[in-house]
């Protein structure tokens, strides 16, 4: 009969069970399971100072799992997983071991590929699908610490509570968990995020700035105006009459929405990059035009006014942009030209010019075009929503990010043949944080920061100094950790937290602005690494960014690999946060956003994935070939019936009008089809009307042709989804599928949410 309850204790059998602790080579050596029962330090028995100190700590163990590795070549050419079963053989006996004896049934050996944290932590996971301990303690110190770091993630996966225990100090359980101030954390996720309309939420107290840099982002100028019109006061918050002036511009809004969501690659975010690549090349031309040589200021014109009276779906625009461009080869650099020859933009602008970038499979992975992002920088300098959030008491992020990939990395102890294994071990790790930093928006700086004890500070030092050849590393040292998990934990954070300060701008070279944070489990003081993980979730939840943790392998050779990229970490706190930010991404229906952020976290919330793919597909996704016209018909009300929904909740700001046309065409009808719906549907010729008043649509055209609109942002759009809905025969059975399918999402999430507290 299998035990449901109790403490299990987890133990990695290493060389230290058998006689031989700190050993590199098995070699002609004899095991030993009992030693010297009066031995003491490393010459006693992991287990038997484990037993004894728990027993003298009055902690009842019920359940007992042995870990051994199946790897060929263990002490007396036995395997580990072998030697872990002559172990359970003797607890288990009449006359036990190390003073212990437990049932046959409460003592387990979990075999284990190899003695890497993947291989642990996965085996130990199948074993605790069919156990509930009610507490697990796993020990540390006896040589095998990748399994032991397995075993805590393979806890943290199975939403078991864990504690360290290191065989020296078995009284004294470690217990590896999230920090308790989540509400104030998930505050600083939103900011970074730009989640605005979220921060209202959270932060009545500064309601009227969040709430005015969301419409800003949603590329509404009217909320900005209303607030001038209520007061050309100072509204209280910080907030000046000049400041508000700037939100009720076209342009620096357009600006403002397409640089703060371009990472996201949602439909509307395209629609900004459309609208915002004509509007930046008319400013270009208007401040160059005399200084250009007259073929090509006549081409540069020419492709302006098609790109301001673009039809949708027009094709044919980036042939154009790229003979324009071979116009500027032989003239002197300018902004048009740096422009229109920036490829990566081109390329990026055709995706977008045919309104299907975001059928496609994500697009904006990798750094983002260098004109984009010398505009950004640009804009930023200036931003007016750096300054509001600073008198919000806060600081921000820069707008796309950092770039820089921090890396954490703990030094060993001296011994024969190092200095070759740590310049290749370091070698190996930048190389990773240089492939993580090519995912991101922008090409930063790769952090590494090496963990010392006091011991190993010089040989840090200098492994610092040698990694400072390689160019574009910065390589520091944060000395002295100690060997105490707490002590190490407050000495990496505290020296984290030394270096620059952030300042909400690109720039700033501060840790709290890396975008990710890579964990790398490095031989050496297990208490170090487990302060080091403690650490990790401390900083990546105050830089609001991913953690990974690797694990770096050593061979013989003295070759090393980095394995793993575990986001089980993320159950101690990330999961909370990015499940709270997906819940606000799919209330927006940013749902590709929300796909990206539940990505980040641990299986637990990356289960919901299944949900969020299929709820983006039924909403954005292209209609199949053979699709007879009612289906197509039943899919655009299903649509429309979800946008109205979204229409209803006024905390969050969306261009519905926009989103909803981009839903119908050329998803589910060509652009033949749409204009012969709109024809004859009035309510989807008013829908287009408002798509195209929008930042998103041609509200920047119209201006540039001097017919300025304002987009309405009010409760008429949903009253205009509705009577189109009915324009196309409904309502009928199943129209509010999408609804069901939308509230199940936010449901899933939140129900995460809620248990990650």
């Amino acid at each position: 009969m299998e035990k449901t309850e109790g403490v299990l204790l987890v133990h990695a059998v290493g060389g230290g069970d058998l006689g031989f602790p700190g050993v590199r080579s098995f070699d002609g050596l004899l095991p030993d399971l009992d030693g010297d029962p009066q031995g003491e330090g490393k010459d006693r028995r992991p287990l038997r100072k484990v037993f004894e100190g728990l027993t003298s700590a009055e902690i009842p163990v019920s359940l007992v799992v042995l870990l051994g590795t199946t790897t060929p070549g263990g002490p007396g050419d036995r395997t580990f997983a072998e030697h872990a079963d002559e172990i359970r053989a003797r607890l288990t006996s009449e006359a036990g071991l190390y003073g212990v004896r437990f049932d046959p049934e409460a003592v387990s050996v979990v075999r284990v590929e190899a003695p890497t944290l993947g291989d642990g932590s996965e085996a130990l996971r199948r074993w605790l699908l069919r156990r509930s301990p009610i507490d697990i303690l796993v020990t540390c110190g006896s040589g095998a610490f990748a399994l032991s770091a397995g075993a805590v993630c393979a806890a943290l996966a199975a939403r078991r509570p864990a504690q360290i225990i290191h065989i020296d100090a078995p009284r004294q359980p470690y217990v590896l968990d999230g920090p308790r101030d989540m509400d104030a954390r998930l505050q600083s996720w939103l900011l970074r995020h730009r989640f605005w309309d979220a921060l209202a939420e959270v932060d009545p107290a500064n309601r009227e700035v969040w709430e005015l840099l969301a419409a800003r982002q949603a590329g509404d100028t009217t909320y900005a105006t209303a607030m001038r019109e209520r007061s050309n006061a100072d509204t209280g918050h910080g907030i000046s009459d000049g400041q508000i002036g700037k939100f009720t511009e076209t342009w620096p809004t357009a600006q403002a929405a397409l640089f703060e969501r371009i990472g996201r690659g949602e439909a509307a975010d395209y629609g900004l990059l459309r609208a915002w690549f004509a509007g930046r090349l008319r400013r270009l031309f208007g401040r160059e035009e005399s200084a250009l040589p007259s073929p090509a200021r006549d081409q540069i014109r020419r492709l302006i006014d098609m790109l301001t009276y673009r039809g949708d779906g027009e094709r044919g625009l980036a042939g154009h942009i790229r003979m324009t461009a071979r116009q500027l080869w032989s003239v002197p650099a300018t902004g048009c030209g740096a422009m229109l020859k920036d490829d990566a933009l081109i390329k990026l602008y055709t995706a977008a010019s045919t309104h299907r970038a975001h059928l496609s499979p994500e697009r904006l992975a990798g750094p983002l075009p260098s004109t984009l992002l010398d505009a950004a920088d640009r804009w930023e300098k200036d931003d007016q929503g750096v300054k509001l959030v600073s008198h919000a008491g806060m600081t921000g992020w820069p707008v796309l990010g950092s770039g820089d990939v921090l890396g954490l990395l703990a030094v060993g102890l001296d011994h024969d043949g190092r200095e070759t294994e740590d310049r290749l071990a370091v070698q190996t790790v930048l190389a990773e944080l240089r492939k993580r930093r090519e995912s991101l928006p922008r090409r930063g700086a790769v952090r590494l920061r090496l963990l010392a004890t006091s011991e190993a500070r010089e040989r840090a030092h200098m492994l610092a100094r040698w990694a400072a050849e390689d160019g574009d590393a910065d390589v520091r040292v944060i000395a002295p950790v100690s060997a105490d998990f707490e002590a190490a934990r407050d000495a990496i954070v505290a020296g984290l937290a030394s270096e620059a300060a952030p300042t909400g701008k690109w720039g700033s070279r501060s840790l709290r602005d890396v975008d990710e944070l890579v964990l790398v489990l490095n031989p050496g003081p297990p208490l170090t690494n487990y302060g080091m993980i403690a650490a990790g979730v401390e900083w990546s939840l105050t830089a609001a960014c991913p953690l990974w943790v690797t694990e770096l392998i050593r061979r013989r050779d003295a070759a090393s690999e980095l394995r793993g990229g575990q986001r089980v970490l993320a159950r101690l706190g990330a999961d909370r946060m990015l499940a709270g930010l997906a819940v606000s991404a799919v209330r927006r229906l940013d749902l590709r956003t929300a796909r990206r952020l539940v990505g980040r976290g641990s299986d637990t919330l990356r289960d919901v994935m299944p949900l969020l793919a299929a709820l983006e597909n039924d909403l954005f996704g292209a209609a199949g070939d053979g699709w007879p016209a009612a289906e197509r018909l039943a899919a655009a009300r299903r649509r429309l019936t979800l946008l109205a929904e979204i229409c209803r909740d006024q905390r969050h700001r969306v261009p519905v009008a926009y989103v909803a046309v981009e839903t119908l065409r050329p998803a589910l009808f060509s652009w033949g089809q749409w204009d012969g719906l709109r024809t004859a549907r009035p309510a989807l010729k008013e829908l287009g009307r408002l798509a195209n008043e929008s930042i998103q649509g041609h509200a920047l055209d119209r201006q540039g042709r001097g017919r300025p609109r304002t987009a309405r942002f009010d409760a008429d759009v949903r009253e205009v989804l509705l009577r189109a809905v009915r324009d196309l025969g409904g309502p009928a059975r199943g129209d509010d599928t999408l609804v069901f399918q939308h509230k199940s999402a936010v449901n899933s999430l939140e129900v995460i949410y809620r248990e990650s507290a």
